[in-house]
């Protein structure tokens, strides 16, 4: 295998500096892609960049606020202007928004998931794709959730975030694959970041009347292969479907959640 697979391609990871994303740009700058993170956070952003070029590896952080259709072009336009194309496009960044019937939730809510969850993807495919198109190369992945499968209660407005992701995965994998760009997306199980140790989990616990140790061990318990997702899990597909050995794979919904 190539020591660096990625060499010489340009890779954007939305929400890369954390959790799950964060992960997925370590493991693209190790195979040599120049990482573009696009995050909220700037002190997160900027520490994960020194982080990558600490390792040896190229990284980049662009202030973007994926609620902004306006920063949003204003991000994609310096990238493309500097680089002049993207290769592979990670949409990773989502956000559980409300936790609770749809009766109560605020409409707000609703808008801001959609925006993030599934509004960004599409603006942000969008503006990758004719370079990618010029270039007859492109890899888009989309970060989804189990949750359309599953349907928990309490988070409607996530689930349908996901299944929209789900939908718009495979309408766009059918229209750009004569141009050799495959769009797929990973769906994980829950993930064990740092986010959800230190608030999903303990809110299922509530809800369900037991102790955040026993929700653990209910879930874990809930999966075929005894453990849930870990960030390395997703980081790892990522890479293959980002890698020239999956040339022939697209508009896939790939579940990454030990069975459950």
């Amino acid at each position: 295998m190539e020591s660096k697979p990625m060499e010489g391609k340009i890779a954007i990871v939305t929400g890369g500096a954390s959790g799950i994303g964060r992960t997925i740009s370590s493991r693209l700058s190790k195979a040599a892609a120049t990482v573009i993170i696009f995050g909220r956070n700037v002190e997160r952003g900027n520490k994960a960049v020194a982080e990558i070029t600490d390792d040896g590896g190229k990284a980049e952080f662009y202030r973007t606020d994926l609620i902004s259709g306006e920063e949003i072009e204003r991000s994609m336009s310096q990238v493309l202007t500097k680089y002049e194309t993207v290769d592979i496009l990670v949409n990773n960044a989502g956000i559980s928004g409300f936790m609770g019937p749809v009766a109560d939730t605020p409409m707000q809510e609703v808008e801001d998931v959609l925006k993030v969850n599934l509004t960004s993807i599409f603006h942000l495919s969008k503006l990758v794709l004719p370079k990618m198109i010029e270039n007859k190369y492109g890899r888009i992945i989309n970060i989804s959730s189990v949750a359309p499968r599953v349907t928990p209660p309490n988070s409607a407005t996530y689930n349908m975030s996901k299944a929209a992701v789900n939908a718009l995965t495979k309408t766009l994998s059918r229209e750009v694959a004569s141009y050799g760009i495959t769009v797929n997306a990973i769906a994980p199980g829950l993930v064990m970041t740092e986010r959800i140790l230190k608030s999903r989990l303990p809110g299922m616990a509530r809800e369900s009347g037991i102790s955040p140790e026993e929700m653990l061990q209910k879930l874990t318990e809930g999966t075929d292969t005894h453990r849930l997702t870990r960030e390395e899990d997703v980081a790892e597909l990522v890479m293959f479907l980002a890698s020239k050995a999956s040339q022939n794979i697209t508009g896939e919904i790939v579940n990454v959640a030990g069975g459950f």
